[in-house]
């Protein structure tokens, strides 16, 4: 054979069967078509600018105890952002063409099966080692035994005097636990492929998971885990699996999943808010209260955007709020401040909100803030570059790239987001972008040296 044949096939000249680089059973998915960033933009933030812009100014008082600042201008300026968005986004898909409706499969070398096993395992041990430190932090703090079975029986403000004083984030600490997602992804994908079960480490991720969004009250930390796990599962099927009654369950998840949001809300939120803000509400039952409790949390995450323009964008114009983790870092931050480099400090946002909004709901939405901290012009820019790069994952992704499978998987609740925060802009996103970005380098690396290899 020459040596592009051997390029070709990903194999080098000589290796071993256990070398060579091989189609797993994983087939990339062609039903669902909502994975496509465009599409998921579309279908998350239309709704949440819709209640926004639509929701009289009277009941922002009476439901949300916030006035309106939400228009037709700062209206039009997040549909122009999210065309920007959506533009980019669909770039790569229209320069490369379709994938071919039988999708390709998923080939890995030994090497690249190595590396995702050790991948999970390391992103396994950096995760429970931030859990572990977390805890021994709150029992230093005086969490203990009554404290836990005040939790349990929902004891009113248990939940919150918990997450505040003995489960406040510790920098560096609870960052390693933010590796959980990445960890999950990679156990899932070698589980499919090489068919080693994780039985211990998947059910020790559970656990870890439901106990911190139950302990902790932090719900975005479950749709962390489960969002990926889904993902992994929509974009990839088994070459044996009958693909017609998948295909349909796929293609029409979108229609359940406001269903499955507001059950899973509504869970949580028992937990969260109904035993303590309940009274507030008057004779609003459950059922009521969480509508509109879950209709708030997006409504005024754009009000709230609205709020920033009007009341202290005007003095900033500088990347601030679309890079918060800059500001956050654990090392990073005790070195720059904010105040000194771009003269606001961390807690203007708070002082802002407290005097024009309501520090209930604290969501400062995401297509607008590029507009503060950019100007328009370079708000267009900005989100026309985050889509394009979107748009480059998912085609990887759909090209059967496996680094782009594991990065697509956890960026892609930052999709499901963008109508409430800019996700990929926390604290908490930043080492599993980084993450994903080393799993996805060092695959690609090792699918590039057999090839390097033959050459030579």
């Amino acid at each position: 054979m020459t040596t592009r044949t051997f390029a070709a096939l990903g194999d080098r000249p000589g290796a071993t069967e256990a070398e060579a680089s091989s189609p797993s059973q994983l087939r990339v998915r062609d039903g669902a078509w909502w994975l496509h960033p465009s599409w998921t933009a579309v279908l998350t933030v239309l709704p949440c600018l819709a209640v926004a812009w639509m929701t009289p100014g009277e009941d922002y008082l009476l439901w949300w105890r916030t006035p309106k600042y939400f228009g037709s201008e700062t209206g039009l300026t997040s549909l122009l952002l999210l065309g920007a968005f959506v533009a980019g986004a669909m770039v790569p898909s229209l320069a490369h063409g379709r994938v071919p409706v039988r999708g390709p499969r998923l080939t890995t070398s030994a090497a690249q099966r190595r590396i995702l096993r050790r991948a999970g395992n390391v992103f396994l041990a950096l995760t429970v080692t931030g859990y572990a430190v977390w805890m021994l932090l709150a029992l230093s703090r005086g969490y203990g035994i009554a404290q836990v079975l005040s939790a349990m029986h929902l004891d009113q403000g248990a939940l919150i005097v918990d997450k505040q004083v003995y489960f406040s984030t510790a920098p560096g600490v609870t960052t390693l636990t933010q590796f959980g997602p990445l960890a999950l992804v990679c156990l899932l994908l070698d589980r499919r492929i090489s068919g080693r079960r994780h039985h211990w480490s998947l059910a020790l991720l559970a656990v870890l998971t439901l106990l911190r969004v139950f302990i902790n009250a932090e719900r975005l930390a479950l749709f962390e885990m489960a969002i990926p796990a889904v993902v992994l599962a929509a974009a990839t099927r088994t070459g044996t699996t009958r693909r017609s009654r998948r295909k349909l369950f796929w293609a029409a998840l979108p229609l359940l999943a406001p269903l499955a949001l507001a059950v899973v809300f509504a869970v949580f939120e028992f937990t969260r808010s109904w035993n303590d803000r309940h009274p507030q509400y008057g004779d609003v039952g459950f059922g009521e209260f969480i509508m509109l409790r879950l209709g708030g949390y997006y409504a005024t995450a754009s009000n709230n955007s609205a709020i920033l323009l009007a009341r202290l964008a005007p003095y900033t114009r500088a990347p601030f709020f679309t890079v918060p983790f800059i500001w956050s870092a654990p090392v990073l931050g005790s070195l720059l401040d904010p105040r000194s480099v771009l003269g606001i400090s961390l807690d203007e946002w708070s002082k802002v909100l407290q005097q024009y909004g309501n520090l209930e709901f604290v969501n400062n939405g995401s297509l607008l803030l590029a507009v503060a901290d950019y100007g328009l012009a370079g708000a267009l820019i900005w989100w026309t570059v985050l889509g394009l790069a979107l748009g480059i994952c998912y085609r990887a992704l759909r090209s059967g790239d496996v680094g782009g499978l594991i990065l697509y998987s956890v960026l892609y609740i930052g999709l499901l987001e963008m109508g409430r925060i800019f996700y990929w802009g926390l604290g908490r996103t930043f080492p599993v972008i980084i993450g994903g970005l080393a799993v996805s380098w060092y695959l690609r690396r090792a699918l590039r040296t057999p090839e390097s290899s033959a050459e030579s």
